[in-house]
């Protein structure tokens, strides 16, 4: 009896593991699914990705020669290492990569997957975005690699990021994406990143990031390091940000920003509450510029933007950095909360004006002092000047102490009265190391020194 016992006993146990055995065979051949999957997409982007190395030209002059030789010394000309990255092929021999890959380079060289090299020439770069194009003089017999849809990717959707990281051409590591939208993370004054564990490194800037199916995905930007290694938290540029970017400067060589036309801030709690909202998400719009876009789509101070194009909102940059990285053109669907009520407003992005766009290049937004900007800025009617209306982060404007709100009546002792006048003015010292601005801040004049170079 007590045998019988026991072999009932023993076989109960089998019967009890038989699942946890099949589970366990299951499991396994999930993972080697997943690295078949890996593998193949690192095949497939391989040959797409590319080494960017960097020279600069110098003129050296033999100090033996100089003063022991004959009248002058011997003066050798010299292409001297500055930086290696990464990049990858798209159509027609273009690179996609990082601006601050190339930033400053005299002469780029582009190493193909089988050994191959190439010069490039730069096509464009929008340091606002540190997205760069540039061109393989002989594009024959290049693989270029398939653009995804970064829009439809998921958070723990696995990826793969592929480069040069420490010069160790076509480094492949894999990794989740740990999370999207990140447009509060100061890397460029406009961007809106995917985050992912993938191990970046120096080096990989410019390389692509994939998918399962091998299609790009994000371009690698920048990590968040204290060491300066890899610490589980990189970033790349959406491709479909990129992709926008790059075509309009294959087209033109530069970049037309989107303009929606709203001023907006955080919704926080009490602002909510005195609005009696019952969630606290999306921006609060304060201001909508005159014969804008936002404007002729309905919009209004105190309607909440909750989503833009179908991504959620949490902070103002992030809106601006979506509509300045929208196609001119486009139409773009915004959920909207106005007087308690969600509805949806179509609007479509055009060019920014060029008053707004005027302090580009040393990272301040400018508009003339009409009515409703004096209004808005409490301004008496009839001031004359040129408001900031946005400093970007990290801008050389932040640097010098420029604000928001800020009037700038002269540049160089040189009165300046309108977004023109300021336009004018900038293009003109635009070779000088620095300028002098005269601005009105909380009723008192200041002196501010920008410096432009």
């Amino acid at each position: 009896m007590a045998l019988k016992m026991k072999h009932v006993f023993v076989m109960g146990c089998l019967l009890s593991l038989a699942p946890l055995l099949h589970a366990g065979t299951g499991k396994e051949s999930v993972l080697r699914q997943l690295s078949d999957e890996l593998a193949a997409a690192s095949e497939k982007i391989k040959p797409s990705v590319v080494s960017v190395s960097t020279t600069s030209d110098v003129t050296v002059v033999d100090p033996y020669q100089f003063y022991f030789g004959r009248r002058r010394g011997t003066a050798e000309h010299q292409e001297l290492p500055r930086g290696m990255g990464s990049g990858v092929l798209v159509e027609d021999g273009y690179v996609l990569t990082n601006n601050h890959v190339i930033q400053g380079a005299d002469k780029i060289y582009i190493k193909l997957s089988d050994g191959h090299k190439f010069q490039a020439r730069v096509v464009g770069a929008d340091p606002s975005t540190d997205v760069a194009v540039v061109k393989i003089q002989k594009p024959e017999g290049l693989t270029p690699a398939e653009l995804g849809d970064s829009d439809a990717v998921r958070v723990g959707d696995w990826v793969l990021a592929v480069g040069n990281p420490f010069g160790l051409d076509q480094t492949v590591t894999a990794g989740i994406i740990s999370a999207k939208g990140r447009s509060d993370v100061k890397l460029a004054n406009y961007g809106d990143y995917i985050q992912t564990d993938a191990a970046i490194n120096p080096g990989n800037s410019g390389g692509p990031l994939v998918d399962l199916d091998g299609k790009v995905i994000g371009l690698n930007s920048a990590i968040i390091s204290q060491s300066g290694g890899y610490q589980g938290i990189g970033f790349a540029i959406p491709i479909n940000q990129a992709r926008t970017i790059m075509q309009s400067l294959i087209k033109d060589g530069k970049v037309t920003r989107g303009y929606l036309g709203v001023h907006a801030q955080e919704l926080t709690q009490p602002i909510a509450e005195a609005l009696g909202l019952k969630q606290v998400r999306g921006v609060i719009v304060v201001f909508v510029e005159p014969n804008s876009p936002a404007q002729a789509s309905g919009l209004e101070a105190k309607d909440i933007i909750t989503s833009f194009g179908g991504k959620p909102l949490d902070n103002p940059h992030g809106l601006s950095s979506i509509v300045r990285t929208t196609a001119v053109g486009q139409e773009v669907e915004m959920n909207v909360v106005h007087q308690g009520q969600e509805r949806v407003v179509k609007v479509k992005i055009v060019a920014a004006p060029p008053e707004v766009s005027a302090g580009e290049t040393v990272g301040i937004t400018v508009a003339d002092m009409d009515a409703a900007t004096a209004a808005r800025f409490g301004f008496a009617r009839g001031e004359r000047g040129v408001v900031v209306a946005a400093v970007d982060n990290g801008s050389k404007a932040a640097g010098a102490g420029l604000r928001a709100g800020d009037v700038i009546v002269g540049i160089s002792k040189v009165r300046v009265s309108s977004a023109k006048d300021y336009s004018e003015m900038m293009s003109r010292l635009a070779k000088e190391e620095k300028v002098l601005f005269t601005i009105i801040r909380n009723r008192q004049y200041y002196y501010v020194v920008l410096p432009l170079k």
